[in-house]
């Protein structure tokens, strides 16, 4: 994941820029400021931070299915809570936003103009930004976060809670003593960590820039929406993308990981234990093929295909006792005389090695019986028009 910070005046910074690179989107692999060509290669997905000094918050009730032209609800339902005109801003409803049953819903927004100088460099570099976040965000159900920045060399609180945030000046604090008791969770930039204990009773954790940027690349928020949204195909390929990182580096899925690894060793274990005992299984009936025939024939010396030496073996031991073969007419004949029904009249019969061909008036076909026997004894019957033909392809 490569994380880039969008600059507050995009004019005066636009040459460099502010980034957090993560291998596995929970920890920091490295961190800084570069120029745009000089940026680690971004294999992930790239999300940039909108700086919490652009955005504003605003509650609102949705109407039912304002999903269709959610910007121009947006627009009416906010006109009245806006300082500039609606059509100038960047507006993006929360994710939990109810936008087909209709309720209350947070937007934040931005100036338009604003972000389209801030995404211009990056798209110019050829950086395709996947999703927009904010950099403090509102929190879920009844929690509230206090953010410590340093702002003009003093603290500045920023108040994370479910209507939005809230920044608090450092000389303004004792009037938020009613909010600030309630803070559940407190973050502070090492710069003003000395002066975390004035702002809230609970101990601060230290959170620098590049960590607050990579806590909110991690949330659900995701302001690219109106003419920065994207398809269905590339939502569902940055879901794909995302649930592909989240199951190769998130901790929680250390055992999912590790389950996998075993199943497949176990598997790659198994076939080759599989693979092993059908080879030997092989070898052993190559072994007992090579005995039957070197026990059989003890002439035969040098083995290299048991079952076709077997059968030149017994050719030629047939040919030297004058034994009949299963190819020659008579032994054809015999089979043909031992199945045709009784009421058959063959009239016409002919005679290739191996293969016996007639045609036969009345009840010609043999019966199911007769053809069982002679695929045993390794014939094989067919049938083309009025003419039947048996032929000889050997016992397997």
């Amino acid at each position: 994941m490569l994380i880039l910070a969008l600059p507050l005046h995009p004019s005066a910074d636009a040459r460099r820029v502010s980034f957090v690179h993560s291998l596995d989107g929970v920890s920091i692999a490295h961190s800084g400021q570069a120029a745009l060509d000089e940026l680690p290669p971004a294999h992930g997905e790239v999300v940039a931070v909108v700086p919490w000094q652009r955005l504003s918050w605003h509650s609102i009730t949705l109407p039912p299915q304002s999903a269709p032209r959610l910007g121009a609800v947006l627009q009416g339902l906010l006109e009245e809570q806006l300082l500039d005109d609606p059509a100038q801003l960047h507006l993006a409803v929360s994710p939990q936003a109810p936008t087909r049953s209709g309720g209350a819903a947070l937007v934040a927004a931005c100036s338009r103009e604003w972000l389209q100088q801030a995404l211009a460099p990056l798209e110019a570099a050829g950086l395709r930004v996947q999703r927009l976040v904010p950099e403090c965000a509102p929190t879920w159900a009844n929690d509230t976060v206090l953010q410590l920045v340093q702002h003009d060399g003093q603290a500045l609180g920023l108040l994370r809670h479910a209507q939005g945030v809230t920044p608090i000046p450092h000389a303004t604090r004792t009037a938020w003593s009613n909010a600030l008791a309630d803070v559940s969770v407190c973050w502070s930039e090492p710069g003003v960590v000395q002066q975390a204990t004035d702002w809230c009773p609970a101990e601060a954790g230290l959170q620098p820039a590049a960590q607050r940027w990579l806590q909110a690349a991690r949330s659900d928020w995701d302001l690219a929406q109106g003419e920065w949204g994207q398809s269905r195909a590339q939502r569902s390929g940055r879901w794909l993308q995302q649930a592909w990182h989240t199951l190769r580096h998130a901790p929680d899925w250390r055992a999912v990981r590790w389950g996998l690894a075993l199943l497949l060793g176990a598997q790659i274990v198994g076939l080759n234990s599989w693979a092993w005992r059908d080879q030997a299984l092989l070898q052993d009936q190559q072994q007992r093929l090579q005995r039957v025939l070197t026990d059989t024939f003890p002439q035969v010396r040098v083995v290299i295909d048991p079952a076709l030496q077997m059968r030149r073996e017994v050719e030629a031991l047939r040919q030297a006792t004058g034994a009949p073969s299963p190819q020659d007419a008579d032994v054809l004949l015999a089979r043909l005389s031992e199945a045709l029904p009784a009421q058959a009249s063959v009239r016409q019969l002919s005679f290739s090695p191996g293969e016996l061909r007639w045609q036969a008036t009345g009840a010609a076909e043999p019966d199911a019986a007769a053809r069982q026997r002679w695929q045993a004894q390794g014939y094989r019957l067919s049938q083309q028009g009025e003419e039947y033909r048996l032929q000889w392809e050997g016992v397997r």
